[in-house]
C-alpha cells in the first residue's frame, strides 16, 4: 500500500517557538523539534528512537506535549504503525483545545486523520480535514489549506471517490508554491500517481510518480523515494513492464531496509512475491513471503498478516504441495476478520474449494463454490449500501463547509447587530440592512448546496478529464440498455472505440497533448452523435458507445464516419504533424446477449480491427447471423 508519509514541518519556514511566554498561542512548530523532522525522510529510526528516550516532563507546558506526541504520530506514521501514529495524535490532543490552540489543533487533527486513512477508517476522518480546511480558510493560513487539501484527497481516494480526489489534488496542485516538503508540486504528482494506479490506469500513473521519484532524488529524501519507487515499480508491473517494476521493488526494499523500516521492506517482499508467481518462480515466490510474513507478525499487521497467509496458500496449491497448502490455509483463516474482510473471505473460499478439489473431495469443493458465492451476493449488496453511504458522507462534507460559511456570516452579523445598539439614530438602517444581507446569505448559501449536490451528482457519474460518463456509469447503462432492447424488442448496438498508438502520442508530444486529444476527442464524438446515444470512458484511451434504436448497418455508417471525423483532430489542436486514428469494434444485441457478453464481443471485433492494420470499424462475426 502507496503511504501518505508524515507531516512536513519544513512547510513553515520560520517557524515562532511553541511557548513565548504564558499566553503565547503557538502558530507553528517549535525550533528544538527542527532537527529531527528534517531527518525523518532519511532516518526515521533514530528520529523514533530519540523520540521515545526523551518524553516531556511534567513541568513542559501543554503545547509543548501536544507537539511531542504530533511528531511521534508522524513518525510512526512513517514506519507504518498506523494504529501507534492515531493514538499518539489522539494523546497530543488531550493537552490542547480547539479554542486555546487553533492552530496546532487543526494540524494534529490532520495528523491524526492520515494515520486513520491509513488504518481504513477515512470516513470517520473526512469530516475534521473539512473543518481544518474550513478553518485554514477563514484565519488565511494557506500551508494548512493546501495540506488539508493534500489529506483530504488522500481520503478520497481509500473511499474510491476518485474524481472528488482528483478535485482536491489539482486545485492544491495549482495554487502551491512550495519546491520542497510534503504540498510540492512533485509530492502532489506522486498522488496523482497513486489516484491512476487505484483506478487502473497504470500508464496514467507512471509519469506523475516518475516525477516524484526524481524529485526525491534530487533532494535526497530516501523514506519519500522508497515509497514512490514502490508506487512506480507496481504501476510499471501491472503495466506490463515487469522487468523495470521488479527492479523499482527491489531498489525500494533496499532503502528501506537502509533506513530501518521493516514495513517498507515487508510491503516490497509482498509485491515481488506476486512478481515471482506470475514468473512461476514459486521458490523464489515463498522465499519472499517468508521473510514478508517474519516482519508482519513482527508489527501486528493483521490485514497483511492476511495476504501474506493467502500467497503462501495459492504458492503451495501452485505447486500441488496439498499439505503446506492445508497450513497456509489453516494460518489464513486464524487471521480473517469475516465482517471486515468480506472480500478477502470470498477469494479464502474460493481457494479452499480448489484445495478440496485437487485433493478429491468434490462434495467439500462444491459446498464451498456455494459458500463463495453467497458471500460474493451479500458482498455485492453491501458495497452498494456502502458506496450510498460514502457519497452520503461527501454530500455532508460538503454541505457542512457552506453551513460554516453560514455560521460565521451570522456570527459577524450579531457583532454588527450589538454595534448597531450603540448607535440608536442608524439603529432601523442597520437592522435592516442586516436583515437584508441575513437573507442574501440564505438564499445564496440554499443555492449553493443544491449547486453542490448536483455537482456530487454528477462527479459520481463522470470522467474527470473528459465529462464523458465513467466506466461504472457506462456498464450500468449497457445493462439497462440491453434490459430495454429484450423487453421493447428494439435493436441496440454496441462499440468500443480505441485511440491508436495513443501511448506513442503521451511519450512523443507529453501527457499534456495527450490530454487534450482525449478532450477534443470526446468534443467530436458528443457532437456527432445523437442525444439518446451513450457514451463512457472505459479506461485510458478506450471507450463505449451505446447506440439504442440501431440496426448494425446503421451503426456501422454512423462509427465509421465519426471515425473519419476524428481524424481531424490534428488539425484542431494545431499540430499538423500528429497523426490520429481510431480503431472500432461494433456488435449488436440478440436475444439471451447479457451486457457483458457484448461488451467481450465488441473487444474482440477492436482486437481484429487492430490486428487487421487499425484505423476502421470492425463488425463482429456472431453480430452479422444474429442480425440478418
Amino acid at each position: 500500500m502507496v503511504k501518505i508519509i508524515w507531516f512536513c514541518i519544513s512547510l513553515i519556514i520560520g517557524t515562532i517557538p511553541c511557548v513565548i511566554a504564558a499566553q503565547a498561542v503557538v502558530s507553528g512548530f517549535s525550533e528544538q523539534y527542527q532537527t529531527l523532522t528534517s531527518t525523518l525522510t532519511s532516518q526515521p529510526q533514530q528520529v523514533l528512537s530519540e523520540l521515545l528516550s526523551k518524553p516531556p516532563s511534567v513541568n513542559t507546558s501543554d503545547p509543548s506535549k501536544a507537539e511531542y506526541y504530533a511528531i511521534l504520530s508522524d513518525t510512526y506514521y512513517a514506519l507504518t504503525y498506523p494504529q501507534k501514529a492515531i493514538d499518539s495524535a489522539r494523546k497530543g490532543l488531550s493537552f490542547i483545545t480547539q479554542q486555546n490552540e487553533p492552530w496546532l489543533y487543526q494540524n494534529i487533527k490532520l495528523i491524526e486523520a492520515t494515520a486513520l486513512e491509513m488504518a481504513g477508517k477515512s470516513i470517520e476522518a473526512l469530516q475534521a480535514v473539512n473543518d481544518a480546511i474550513v478553518w485554514a480558510q477563514d484565519n488565511e493560513d494557506e500551508d494548512t489549506f493546501l495540506l488539508g487539501l493534500y489529506v483530504r484527497g488522500s481520503l478520497f481516494i481509500s473511499l474510491s471517490e476518485y474524481s472528488a480526489a482528483a478535485e482536491s489534488f489539482l486545485e492544491a496542485y495549482d495554487r502551491t508554491t512550495h519546491n520542497t516538503g510534503k504540498i510540492s508540486k512533485a509530492n502532489i504528482a506522486g498522488m496523482l500517481g497513486v489516484m491512476y494506479e487505484k483506478r487502473g490506469d497504470y500508464e496514467l500513473a507512471i509519469p506523475y510518480y516518475a516525477e516524484a521519484v526524481a524529485h526525491a532524488r534530487k533532494h535526497n529524501e530516501p523514506l519519500n523515494l522508497s515509497i514512490v519507487l514502490f508506487g512506480l515499480g507496481s504501476a510499471n508491473f501491472y503495466a506490463g513492464n515487469v522487468v523495470v517494476g521488479e527492479a523499482q521493488i527491489s531498489e525500494s526494499a533496499d532503502i528501506a531496509r537502509a533506513l530501518g523500516d521493516e514495513q517498507g521492506v515487508g510491503y516490497a517482499l509482498k509485491q515481488l512475491a506476486q512478481i515471482s508467481i506470475e514468473q512461476q518462480d514459486y521458490a523464489l515466490a515463498e522465499q519472499r513471503l517468508r521473510a514478508a510474513a517474519d516482519i508482519f507478525a513482527r508489527s501486528e499487521n493483521i490485514s497483511m498478516d492476511f495476504q501474506v497467509s493467502r500467497s503462501l496458500f495459492i504458492v503451495a496449491l501452485a505447486t500441488g504441495d496439498y499439505q503446506k497448502a492445508q497450513k497456509y490455509r489453516d494460518s489464513a483463516i486464524s487471521f480473517l476478520m469475516p465482517e471486515t474482510m468480506p472480500a478477502d473471505a470470498i477469494q479464502l473460499a474460493i481457494l479452499e474449494g480448489r484445495l478440496a478439489a485437487a485433493q478429491g473431495d468434490f462434495s467439500a469443493a462444491y459446498g464451498l463454490a456455494t459458500r463463495a458465492l453467497k458471500l460474493s451476493e451479500s458482498y455485492n449488496e453491501s458495497r452498494s449500501s456502502e458506496q450510498i453511504h460514502r457519497v452520503r458522507a461527501i454530500y455532508k462534507v460538503r454541505a457542512s463547509e457552506q453551513a460554516n460559511r453560514l455560521l460565521e456570516h451570522q456570527n459577524r452579523l450579531q457583532r454588527f447587530a450589538l454595534e448597531a445598539q450603540e448607535q440608536r439614530n442608524l439603529y432601523l438602517w442597520s437592522f435592516s440592512g442586516i436583515t437584508v444581507l441575513v437573507c442574501c446569505l440564505l438564499g445564496g448559501m440554499v443555492y449553493r448546496v443544491k449547486a453542490q449536490s448536483r455537482a456530487l451528482s454528477t462527479l459520481a457519474i463522470t470522467d474527470s478529464l473528459t465529462g464523458l460518463f465513467n466506466r461504472r456509469h457506462i456498464i450500468e447503462q449497457l445493462e439497462r440498455q440491453v434490459n430495454a432492447a429484450q423487453r421493447y424488442k428494439y435493436d441496440l448496438c454496441v462499440a468500443i472505440i480505441d485511440l491508436d498508438f495513443f501511448k506513442k502520442i503521451n511519450d512523443s508530444y507529453g501527457h499534456g497533448v495527450g490530454d487534450r486529444v482525449l478532450v477534443e476527442f470526446s468534443r467530436i464524438c458528443s457532437d456527432n452523435l445523437r442525444k439518446s446515444d451513450l457514451l463512457g470512458r472505459i479506461g485510458g484511451e478506450e471507450f463505449l458507445v451505446l447506440l439504442p434504436h440501431t440496426t448494425l448497418q446503421d451503426g456501422y455508417n454512423t462509427l465509421d464516419g465519426l471515425r473519419r471525423k476524428l481524424a481531424k483532430v490534428s488539425d484542431v489542436l494545431g499540430i499538423t504533424e500528429l497523426s490520429i486514428s481510431v480503431s472500432i469494434g461494433l456488435t449488436s444485441y440478440g436475444q439471451g446477449i447479457d451486457g457483458m457478453q457484448l461488451m467481450a464481443n465488441a473487444d474482440t471485433a477492436l482486437y481484429q480491427a487492430k490486428t487487421q492494420g487499425r484505423d476502421q470499424v470492425v463488425v463482429h462475426s456472431t453480430s452479422t447471423s444474429t442480425n440478418s
